[in-house]
């Protein structure tokens, strides 16, 4: 009882036995009272911060999970403005998707308004806590503030909306008998009606509050009525004319409706559609004259010339097109042709893509023309299609081989790349759309953008321009080229468009550039930052490597935050019962093998080995995957570093083997190092079985004598003549090597693999034994323990 009633009922003297005391305010606390009776104390309105425009603080909350949609929806995150209550609604197939939404919610919002965000409130859930984000909201001036636990009043206008938009969604569904699975649909539309609707004591509705233009209800359709969609491909015959779907709600950004087609279990796009809503009068709509901005703030790029004409920014739409067709008549790519041939003729279409800064400001609307290729014959019009690619070993060894001899080095775009080159077939295409000013049939002299044959025409017009100039492509490598001439000696990398070259000197460097100038249309970058997803940071004797855009991605997807000091557990990963094929598992797989080969040379064991059951994924397959990402989590700061030393052997490759294994087929790798730097590796799983540990690491041998080859012809016309060595820690593999040993045990070795015998006899190799604990390929042919793991970083991570 509190002192306050106990006064009362002395002043009132309502009670019999009351004691007539004198009660003073410093009683001392009541302890018993204090952990009985405590209660929540709301923050004051002072500490979250006052909030005068839209934009000063953005609430996002996740739901769910729901039943899986279609599409493979289960969550929903909805963000508020706190000052205009207007709310965006994304539905997620993961919480993973999270961040990477909020991050193109936050760009989107100040692109299209003219307010800033300050802060974002979330909250302590792992999807919202990730170095991705973190650094976004960093680099943007966002002040990222966290919900204490519990305390779900902070997010209180957020959560009462989160009930409201799922209660009308739910309502909505139950009145249209629709499919459960289309539960994204009605949260969409909830949302838009939500946005056009005043709330509280406001005179505005949240859309008007953000955009400043009253919001028109005109386009808005009772969700899951019945709709007559016309049908676009109907046919001159007696078929019906029209679709009957359902509707579901607005397409966000275009002119039209989404409806559902329950016989085909797809979602429909039409403008073109008379709607049943239940009334006498139904309503009929050939085309809308007002853009409906969707229920959430998304701008995609069109994806038809139409769709692209009907937005607002249509005029920017069409300058980009005419800016196209420019640089297509300026490198010649066709010429008028003979309208008797249109009906051989391909067609082509317009992509549509906006570019963005690192702050998401749209930077430019870009327009490129394709063409259908997918109607190509073989024999007809196209024979070779294969382009090769360069390998990451050779970007490695390119960068080392600059460190090492203190050389210059640049990257360099190719503008319009395919454009440059020649098409030998005779090829007609149709006129674009919106170039009225063209013939209807065309002749197409360069290959255009959607020839099947367009990346082979590239690569054999570069390569005769850089052997023009005086380079010659590594037979080993064909989109890697070496340049020795008197004056100088030089490297280059191309990757489809994307190239890096390093000379020995500036001068080289700047005559090298001005040759390649002459013949293509080169963007060049003085400072080596970034290549194909690779950061590069030029340190003190070398780069540091890393990827950190695709690893904050692959640690997203694992929302366990889980960090381990080691690449795989210690589970049975052999057996199980297996699963259907899971799409999920691939992906991850593929952007860790990306990784691995990249940058990260210490989970190309655990990766090889996980990626052996993408068929047959079993749940001990997803903890070990899982397991993986955590140990990339745990070792985020590692950076591949390729610090040469000229003291050191030219090249050392370390080789080594685990006998038997899985099928009792062996596990072999190597880490080639030049100069002392790490540029090559792999683990792979032998062809065939070896009967014992001598022998399987006689065959990993010769592997490792195919890089030696490789790298030996590769470099010898900027690194000289140098006599490649294999590091090995088996005596009785290098006795056989060496024909030293008893053929005996080695005759039924198939053939291929006594490359090394051969390749020793003539020098062009060297062996050298030594001990285990030295073994650096350790790591590719089995799982470690954690300190086996940590000796492996010494000269290879930094």
């Amino acid at each position: 009882m509190s002192l306050r009633t106990i006064r009362k009922m002395q002043k009132l003297n309502c009670v019999e036995g009351l004691p007539s005391i004198v009660l003073h305010q410093d009683v001392k606390l009541c302890r018993a009272c204090s952990l009985a009776k405590s209660q929540h104390i709301p923050l004051s309105s002072s500490s979250r911060g006052i909030v005068e425009q839209p934009g000063d603080v953005i609430v996002a909350d996740l739901m769910g999970p729901f039943l899986i949609s279609f599409d493979k929806r289960v969550y929903a995150m909805l963000v508020q403005d706190h000052f205009s209550s207007l709310v965006t609604v994304y539905p997620l197939r993961s919480k993973a998707e999270a961040g990477s939404c909020l991050i193109d919610w936050v760009k989107k919002f100040n692109n299209l308004t003219k307010f800033n965000i300050k802060r974002i409130r979330t909250d302590n859930a792992g999807e919202f806590l990730s170095n991705n984000l973190k650094r976004f909201f960093e680099e943007s001036g966002i002040t990222h503030e966290t919900i204490i636990p519990y305390e779900h009043h902070q997010a209180g206008k957020v959560e009462r909306t989160n009930r409201t938009i799922s209660e009308a969604a739910r309502s909505m569904m139950i009145d249209s008998g629709i499919n459960v699975c289309l539960w994204p649909y009605a949260f969409r539309q909830a949302v838009w009606v939500f946005n056009r609707v005043v709330h509280g004591f406001s005179d505005k509705t949240p859309y008007e509050m953000v955009t400043g233009r009253k919001p028109s209800l005109g386009v808005l359709r009772v969700f899951g009525c019945k709709a007559y969609v016309h049908n676009l491909t109907h046919k001159k015959d007696l078929s019906p004319k029209a679709r009957e779907l359902s509707h579901l709600g607005i397409a966000e950004d275009s002119k039209g409706w989404l409806f559902w087609d329950e016989v085909s279990k797809q979602v429909v796009r039409s403008a073109s559609v008379v709607f049943d809503e239940g009334d006498e009068i139904a309503y009929q709509d050939e085309a809308l004259n007002v853009t409906a901005a969707g229920c959430s703030l998304h701008n995609d790029s069109p994806s038809t010339y139409r769709e692209a004409m009907a937005t607002s920014d249509h005029h920017r739409w069409a300058e980009a097109m005419e800016e196209e067709l420019k640089s297509l008549q300026t490198m010649g790519v066709w010429e008028s042709a003979d309208e008797a041939n249109l009906k051989q003729a391909l067609g082509c279409r317009w992509v549509y893509t906006v570019k963005r800064n690192q702050q998401g400001i749209i930077t430019r609307h870009k327009a490129r023309l394709v063409v259908q290729g997918h109607r190509q014959i073989k024999g007809l019009n196209f024979e070779e299609t294969f382009a090769p690619t360069p390998t990451f070993n050779s970007l490695r060894c390119l960068l080392t081989v600059a460190a090492a001899l203190d050389w210059e080095i640049q990257t360099f775009d190719v503008t319009t790349a395919y454009l440059h080159s020649k098409l030998a077939e005779t090829i007609y295409v149709k006129a674009p759309q919106g170039a009225s000013h063209l013939p209807k049939v065309l002749k197409l002299k360069k290959a255009l953008y959607g020839l099947k044959q367009a990346g082979r025409c590239w690569w054999n017009h570069l390569r005769e321009v850089l052997k023009k100039i005086g380079f010659h492509s590594n037979p080993e490598d064909q989109s890697t080229y070496t340049y020795d001439q008197a004056d100088g000696k030089a490297m280059l990398w191309v990757h489809v468009d994307d190239g890096v070259i390093g000379a020995s000197s500036l001068a080289l460097l700047s005559k090298l550039k001005s040759l390649l100038q002459s013949e293509l249309m080169l963007k060049w970058d003085d400072e080596v930052s970034s290549i194909v997803g690779i950061t590069i940071q030029k340190v003190d004797g070398g780069f540091k490597l890393c990827q950190p855009a695709l690893i904050d991605k692959i640690c997203s997807l694992d929302a366990s935050n889980l960090t381990t000091s080691q690449p795989l557990p210690n589970l049975d990963l052999v057996s199980g019962e297996a699963r259907a094929i899971d799409k999920e598992y691939l992906s991850r797989i593929g952007m860790l093998l990306y990784v691995a080969q990249a940058t990260r040379p210490d989970i190309m064991y655990a990766v090889n080995f996980l990626a052996r059951f993408s068929m047959n994924t079993t749940d001990r397959h997803w903890l070990a995957l899982n397991h993986l990402i955590g140990y990339i989590r745990g070792t985020l700061s590692k950076s591949l570093i390729l610090r040469p030393s000229r003291g050191q052997d030219v090249f050392n490759i370390f080789v080594d083997a685990n006998w038997g294994g899985e099928g009792s087929r062996s596990q072999h790798g190597y880490v080639g190092l030049l100069w002392g730097a790490p540029v090559m590796w792999n683990s792979k799983r032998q062809t065939c079985i070896a009967s014992s540990t001598c022998q399987a690491e006689y065959m990993a041998m010769s592997f490792a004598s195919r890089v030696c080859l490789w790298i030996s012809q590769g470099l010898i016309g900027v690194a000289g003549h140098f006599t490649p060595t294999l590091l090995l820690d088996n005596k009785a593999a290098i006795q056989i090597a060496g024909d030293s040993g008893s053929r005996k045990n080695s005759r039924h070795i198939r053939w291929e693999f006594h490359l090394t015998n051969e390749l020793l006899v003539t020098n062009q190799i060297k062996i050298q034994w030594i001990n285990t604990a030295r073994q650096k390929a350790d790591i590719m042919t089995k799982a470690l323990g954690k300190i086996k793991v940590q000796q492996f970083y010494e000269g290879i991570f930094e």
